[in-house]
């Protein structure tokens, strides 16, 4: 199994670096890219970062954000000078596989060949797409995985490096309430604070940067609360109408499920997202014994046990009357539940 000392290893001996995370992007993909951006600059190495779309506002703030290409091109625009021609080496960070980057990324992937890439996660659905793979569900978030690989390789924590790393942890844990904190991520935490990190700009940049619109987007998708498995289990959405007539974007829905998830006596919920008239995401929250990850692999998704998603390319009633039929008939057989490590 691969390690902090072997992904340390590989960026020893690669020059040139394109650095990438998944579409949609939380807290702990960005704050991983943008301080492998100040790292990677420490080391001297030639490098570029990638992250398709416009990055959600609330993560704009983050230092090094801006110097995150929105668009591919962009970014293999800044390593053509590149003397020997050859490709750069990819970090992919918190990404299950080469997919998650987007499909313009996944297309130019498969035009390379013998391109070597550092595949970081912790993702237990990770297909292990990498030339070397560091792949532990045991952590928290991926910052704090790079953590230990910037201490091997004697990177100064800099006060905008233990910034990105905080809000990698931070977000990752729901604040330090989600089951997979652990106290390791406090210690780690804690070392960023030291070093410069400020949890109270953390709180205001991510979750305190709401707007009124935002209210009433969730107030209409609050509205389509359905419950499923014999009321173990619920359900909402919110679909283009909803955004039209609040003057929103998906980007206003950030941390609509982590609320629904305060209600009692819900084993599992369910947010749909409709991008567009057949393009619609799903996120899953789950409480054991239900491994969210399971049911969302079923559909060529993955994630964690307790938080997983994926997609389905047809309108949002049948993505939802799939989706629920299928995880009701999957966890009454008993195929849900989750794996005893």
């Amino acid at each position: 199994m691969s390690s902090a000392q072997s992904i340390a290893d590989f960026i020893k001996s690669h020059d040139n670096f394109l650095i990438a995370s998944h579409v949609f992007p939380d807290g702990d993909s960005v704050g991983c890219v943008a301080s492998l951006i100040e790292a990677l600059g420490q080391l001297g190495k030639n490098y570029s970062a990638f992250i398709r779309g416009q990055l959600p506002r609330i993560f704009e703030w983050m230092p090094y954000a801006d110097r995150i290409n929105s668009e591919l091109d962009n970014a293999l625009r800044m390593l053509e000078w590149n003397p020997d021609g050859k490709s750069p080496a990819l970090l992919i960070v918190d990404a299950g596989d080469i997919h998650r980057m987007g499909d313009g990324f996944a297309k130019w992937f498969e035009t390379k060949k013998n391109i070597e890439i550092a595949n970081i996660d912790h993702h237990q659905t990770n297909v292990n797409f990498g030339t070397i793979n560091w792949i532990d569900a045991g952590y928290a978030s991926v910052g704090e995985m790079l953590y230990e690989i910037f201490k091997i390789l004697n990177i100064k924590i800099t006060p905008s490096i233990a910034q990105n790393l905080f809000v990698s942890v931070y977000t990752d844990t729901g604040r330090f309430s989600f089951g997979n904190t652990t106290e390791r991520s406090f210690r780690y935490a804690a070392d960023f604070v030291s070093l410069g990190a400020n949890p109270r700009e953390a709180f205001s940049g991510v979750y305190a940067n709401r707007t009124l619109e935002s209210f009433r987007l969730q107030t209409e998708s609050f509205k389509t609360l359905s419950k499923f498995l014999d009321g173990k289990a619920c359900y909402f959405w919110v679909d283009q109408a909803m955004l039209a007539h609040t003057g929103t974007t998906m980007e206003d829905t950030e941390g609509f499920i982590d609320a629904v998830r305060l209600l009692r006596d819900f084993d599992m919920v369910v947010f749909f997202k409709e991008i567009d008239r057949t393009d619609v995401r799903v996120s899953v929250r789950a409480a054991p014994p239900i491994d969210a990850s399971v049911i969302t692999g079923l559909f060529g998704g993955g994630g964690h046990p307790r938080a997983a998603g994926c997609r389905f390319t047809v309108p949002l009633p049948d993505a939802i009357r799939t989706f629920v039929e299928t995880a009701e008939r999957v966890i009454r057989s008993g195929g849900a539940a989750e794996r005893k490590s």
